[in-house]
């Protein structure tokens, strides 16, 4: 029996998700624009290497499908596996803090790293553990809390650096543990092993098979690769556009966090409710366009100009397209996967976004050296703008057919 068949176990789910939420809030900043803005504020980093630490996810996303088939061969429940990353997570962290470059590079990487790694693993948990009809209301519960503590935690981190730069290594140490609280806290997760399916073979490679078979979602990846790209070259850029000299707006590491972070996550503690109604009820390709378009404008408002005024409506726009698309990229693979296949169909896809996150950052900070960050912004508007262009054929077809279904 699923858990979403007992309402006791539900809640039990329910209560240790949202306890999840607390620490993950807390690592949420360092990912985002922390971690870089130690980089560039304290170790003078050059741009590639500023790069390296804002792919760190990218890293653990490209690790996931060997994630999924460690669990799928170790044959035990999958959150024990999430456990075991997050313990090498909290080593990560804890190196990043010895004061040269490299420690502080490669710890970062396997810290974040980590982090990511487990997506796969988590949305089985998340299938098995709550009703399909309330996949996304009941999650994003949990990503309320994270992205409100991730804000009250991106501010108060941010004055930190900003009054004491010298102690930036006490940034590392609450994120060493916050990942050491999870490694409790994912062994309290409900969970199964899982099953092996017949005729498929236990590869550390993604199933690139079901490309073949599967045409939606080939789609589905081929609009992920555009927008994602497109939306990832930026975010590290944020940081750089910022703090940087170079562009005149030169602010501190507290200003840094507001505009990156704490805006951004209030707004998208607002928005989260009515995109898990999105998620729940309506159709996936027209509520993808939809944030596709958000993004879009929030790089329009955020690059063009220096502003405070283009700058926050450019947070309070990203808040509100983050709300919709943390929501989708973590639970989409749920209404295409058929049964057994999630872990499958979600490592594919985190396997490519891996790709671009641990490609974009870089390509980003190497590129911006010889065109304008203007230009950046612009290709990257233009790749969202064509990832809506790929989804509209489906949207229609989508949209006739619940046509045919009231009219029948």
């Amino acid at each position: 029996m699923a858990a979403s068949d007992d309402p006791s176990l539900v809640r039990r789910a329910q209560r240790v998700d949202i306890a999840r939420a607390l620490p993950l809030g807390v690592l949420l900043p360092l990912e985002s624009s922390l971690l870089v803005t130690v980089a560039l504020k304290h170790f003078d980093a050059p741009g590639w290497v500023k790069g390296v630490v804002a792919a760190a996810n990218g890293f653990g996303l490209l690790a996931s499908p060997l994630v999924t088939s460690l669990a799928r061969r170790t044959g035990r429940p999958v959150m024990l596996t999430v456990a075991a990353l997050s313990f090498i997570g909290t080593l990560g962290f804890l190196g990043a803090m010895v004061d040269t470059l490299p420690l502080f590079v490669i710890g970062s990487v396997v810290g974040i790293g980590a982090l990511n790694a487990m997506y796969p693993l988590v949305t089985v948990a998340y299938e098995r553990n709550f009703p399909a009809h309330e996949l996304g209301r009941r999650v994003g519960r949990g990503m309320a809390l994270k992205v409100l503590v991730s804000a009250v935690v991106a501010l108060g981190m941010g004055a930190y650096l900003r009054d004491d730069p010298g102690r930036w290594w006490v940034v590392l140490l609450a994120g060493a543990a916050a990942s050491a609280a999870l490694i409790v806290l994912h062994a309290q997760v409900p969970s199964d092993p899982l099953p092996r399916v017949p005729g498929m073979r236990t590869s550390a490679l993604p199933h690139f098979g079901l490309l073949r078979d599967d045409r939606r979602l080939r789609l589905t990846l081929t609009a992920w690769m555009l927008m994602g790209f497109g939306n990832l070259m930026l975010l590290p850029l944020r940081v750089e556009y910022l703090g940087s000299e170079r562009y005149g707006i030169n602010a501190d590491a507290a200003k840094i966090a507001v505009l990156t972070v704490v805006v951004p996550s209030l707004v998208r503690l607002l928005a989260m409710p009515l995109f898990g109604w999105v998620f729940d009820r309506l159709s996936f390709f027209a509520s993808r366009i939809l944030v596709n378009v958000l993004f879009a404008l929030y790089v329009a408002a955020f690059f063009t100009g220096r502003s405070d005024v283009g700058l926050m409506v450019g947070a309070v726009v990203l808040g509100v397209g983050s709300a919709g698309g943390d929501l989708m990229w973590s639970l989409w693979v749920t209404k295409f996967a058929p049964a057994g296949r999630t872990a499958d169909y979600m490592g594919l896809h985190t396997f490519f976004t891996g790709i671009r996150a641990a490609t974009a950052p870089i390509l980003a900070f190497a590129i911006v050296g010889h065109v304008s960050l203007a230009t950046v912004a612009l290709v990257s508007a233009g790749l969202m703008v064509a990832a809506s262009l790929v989804l509209v054929p489906e949207a229609r077809a989508e949209r006739n057919a619940r046509l045919a279904v009231v009219f029948d």
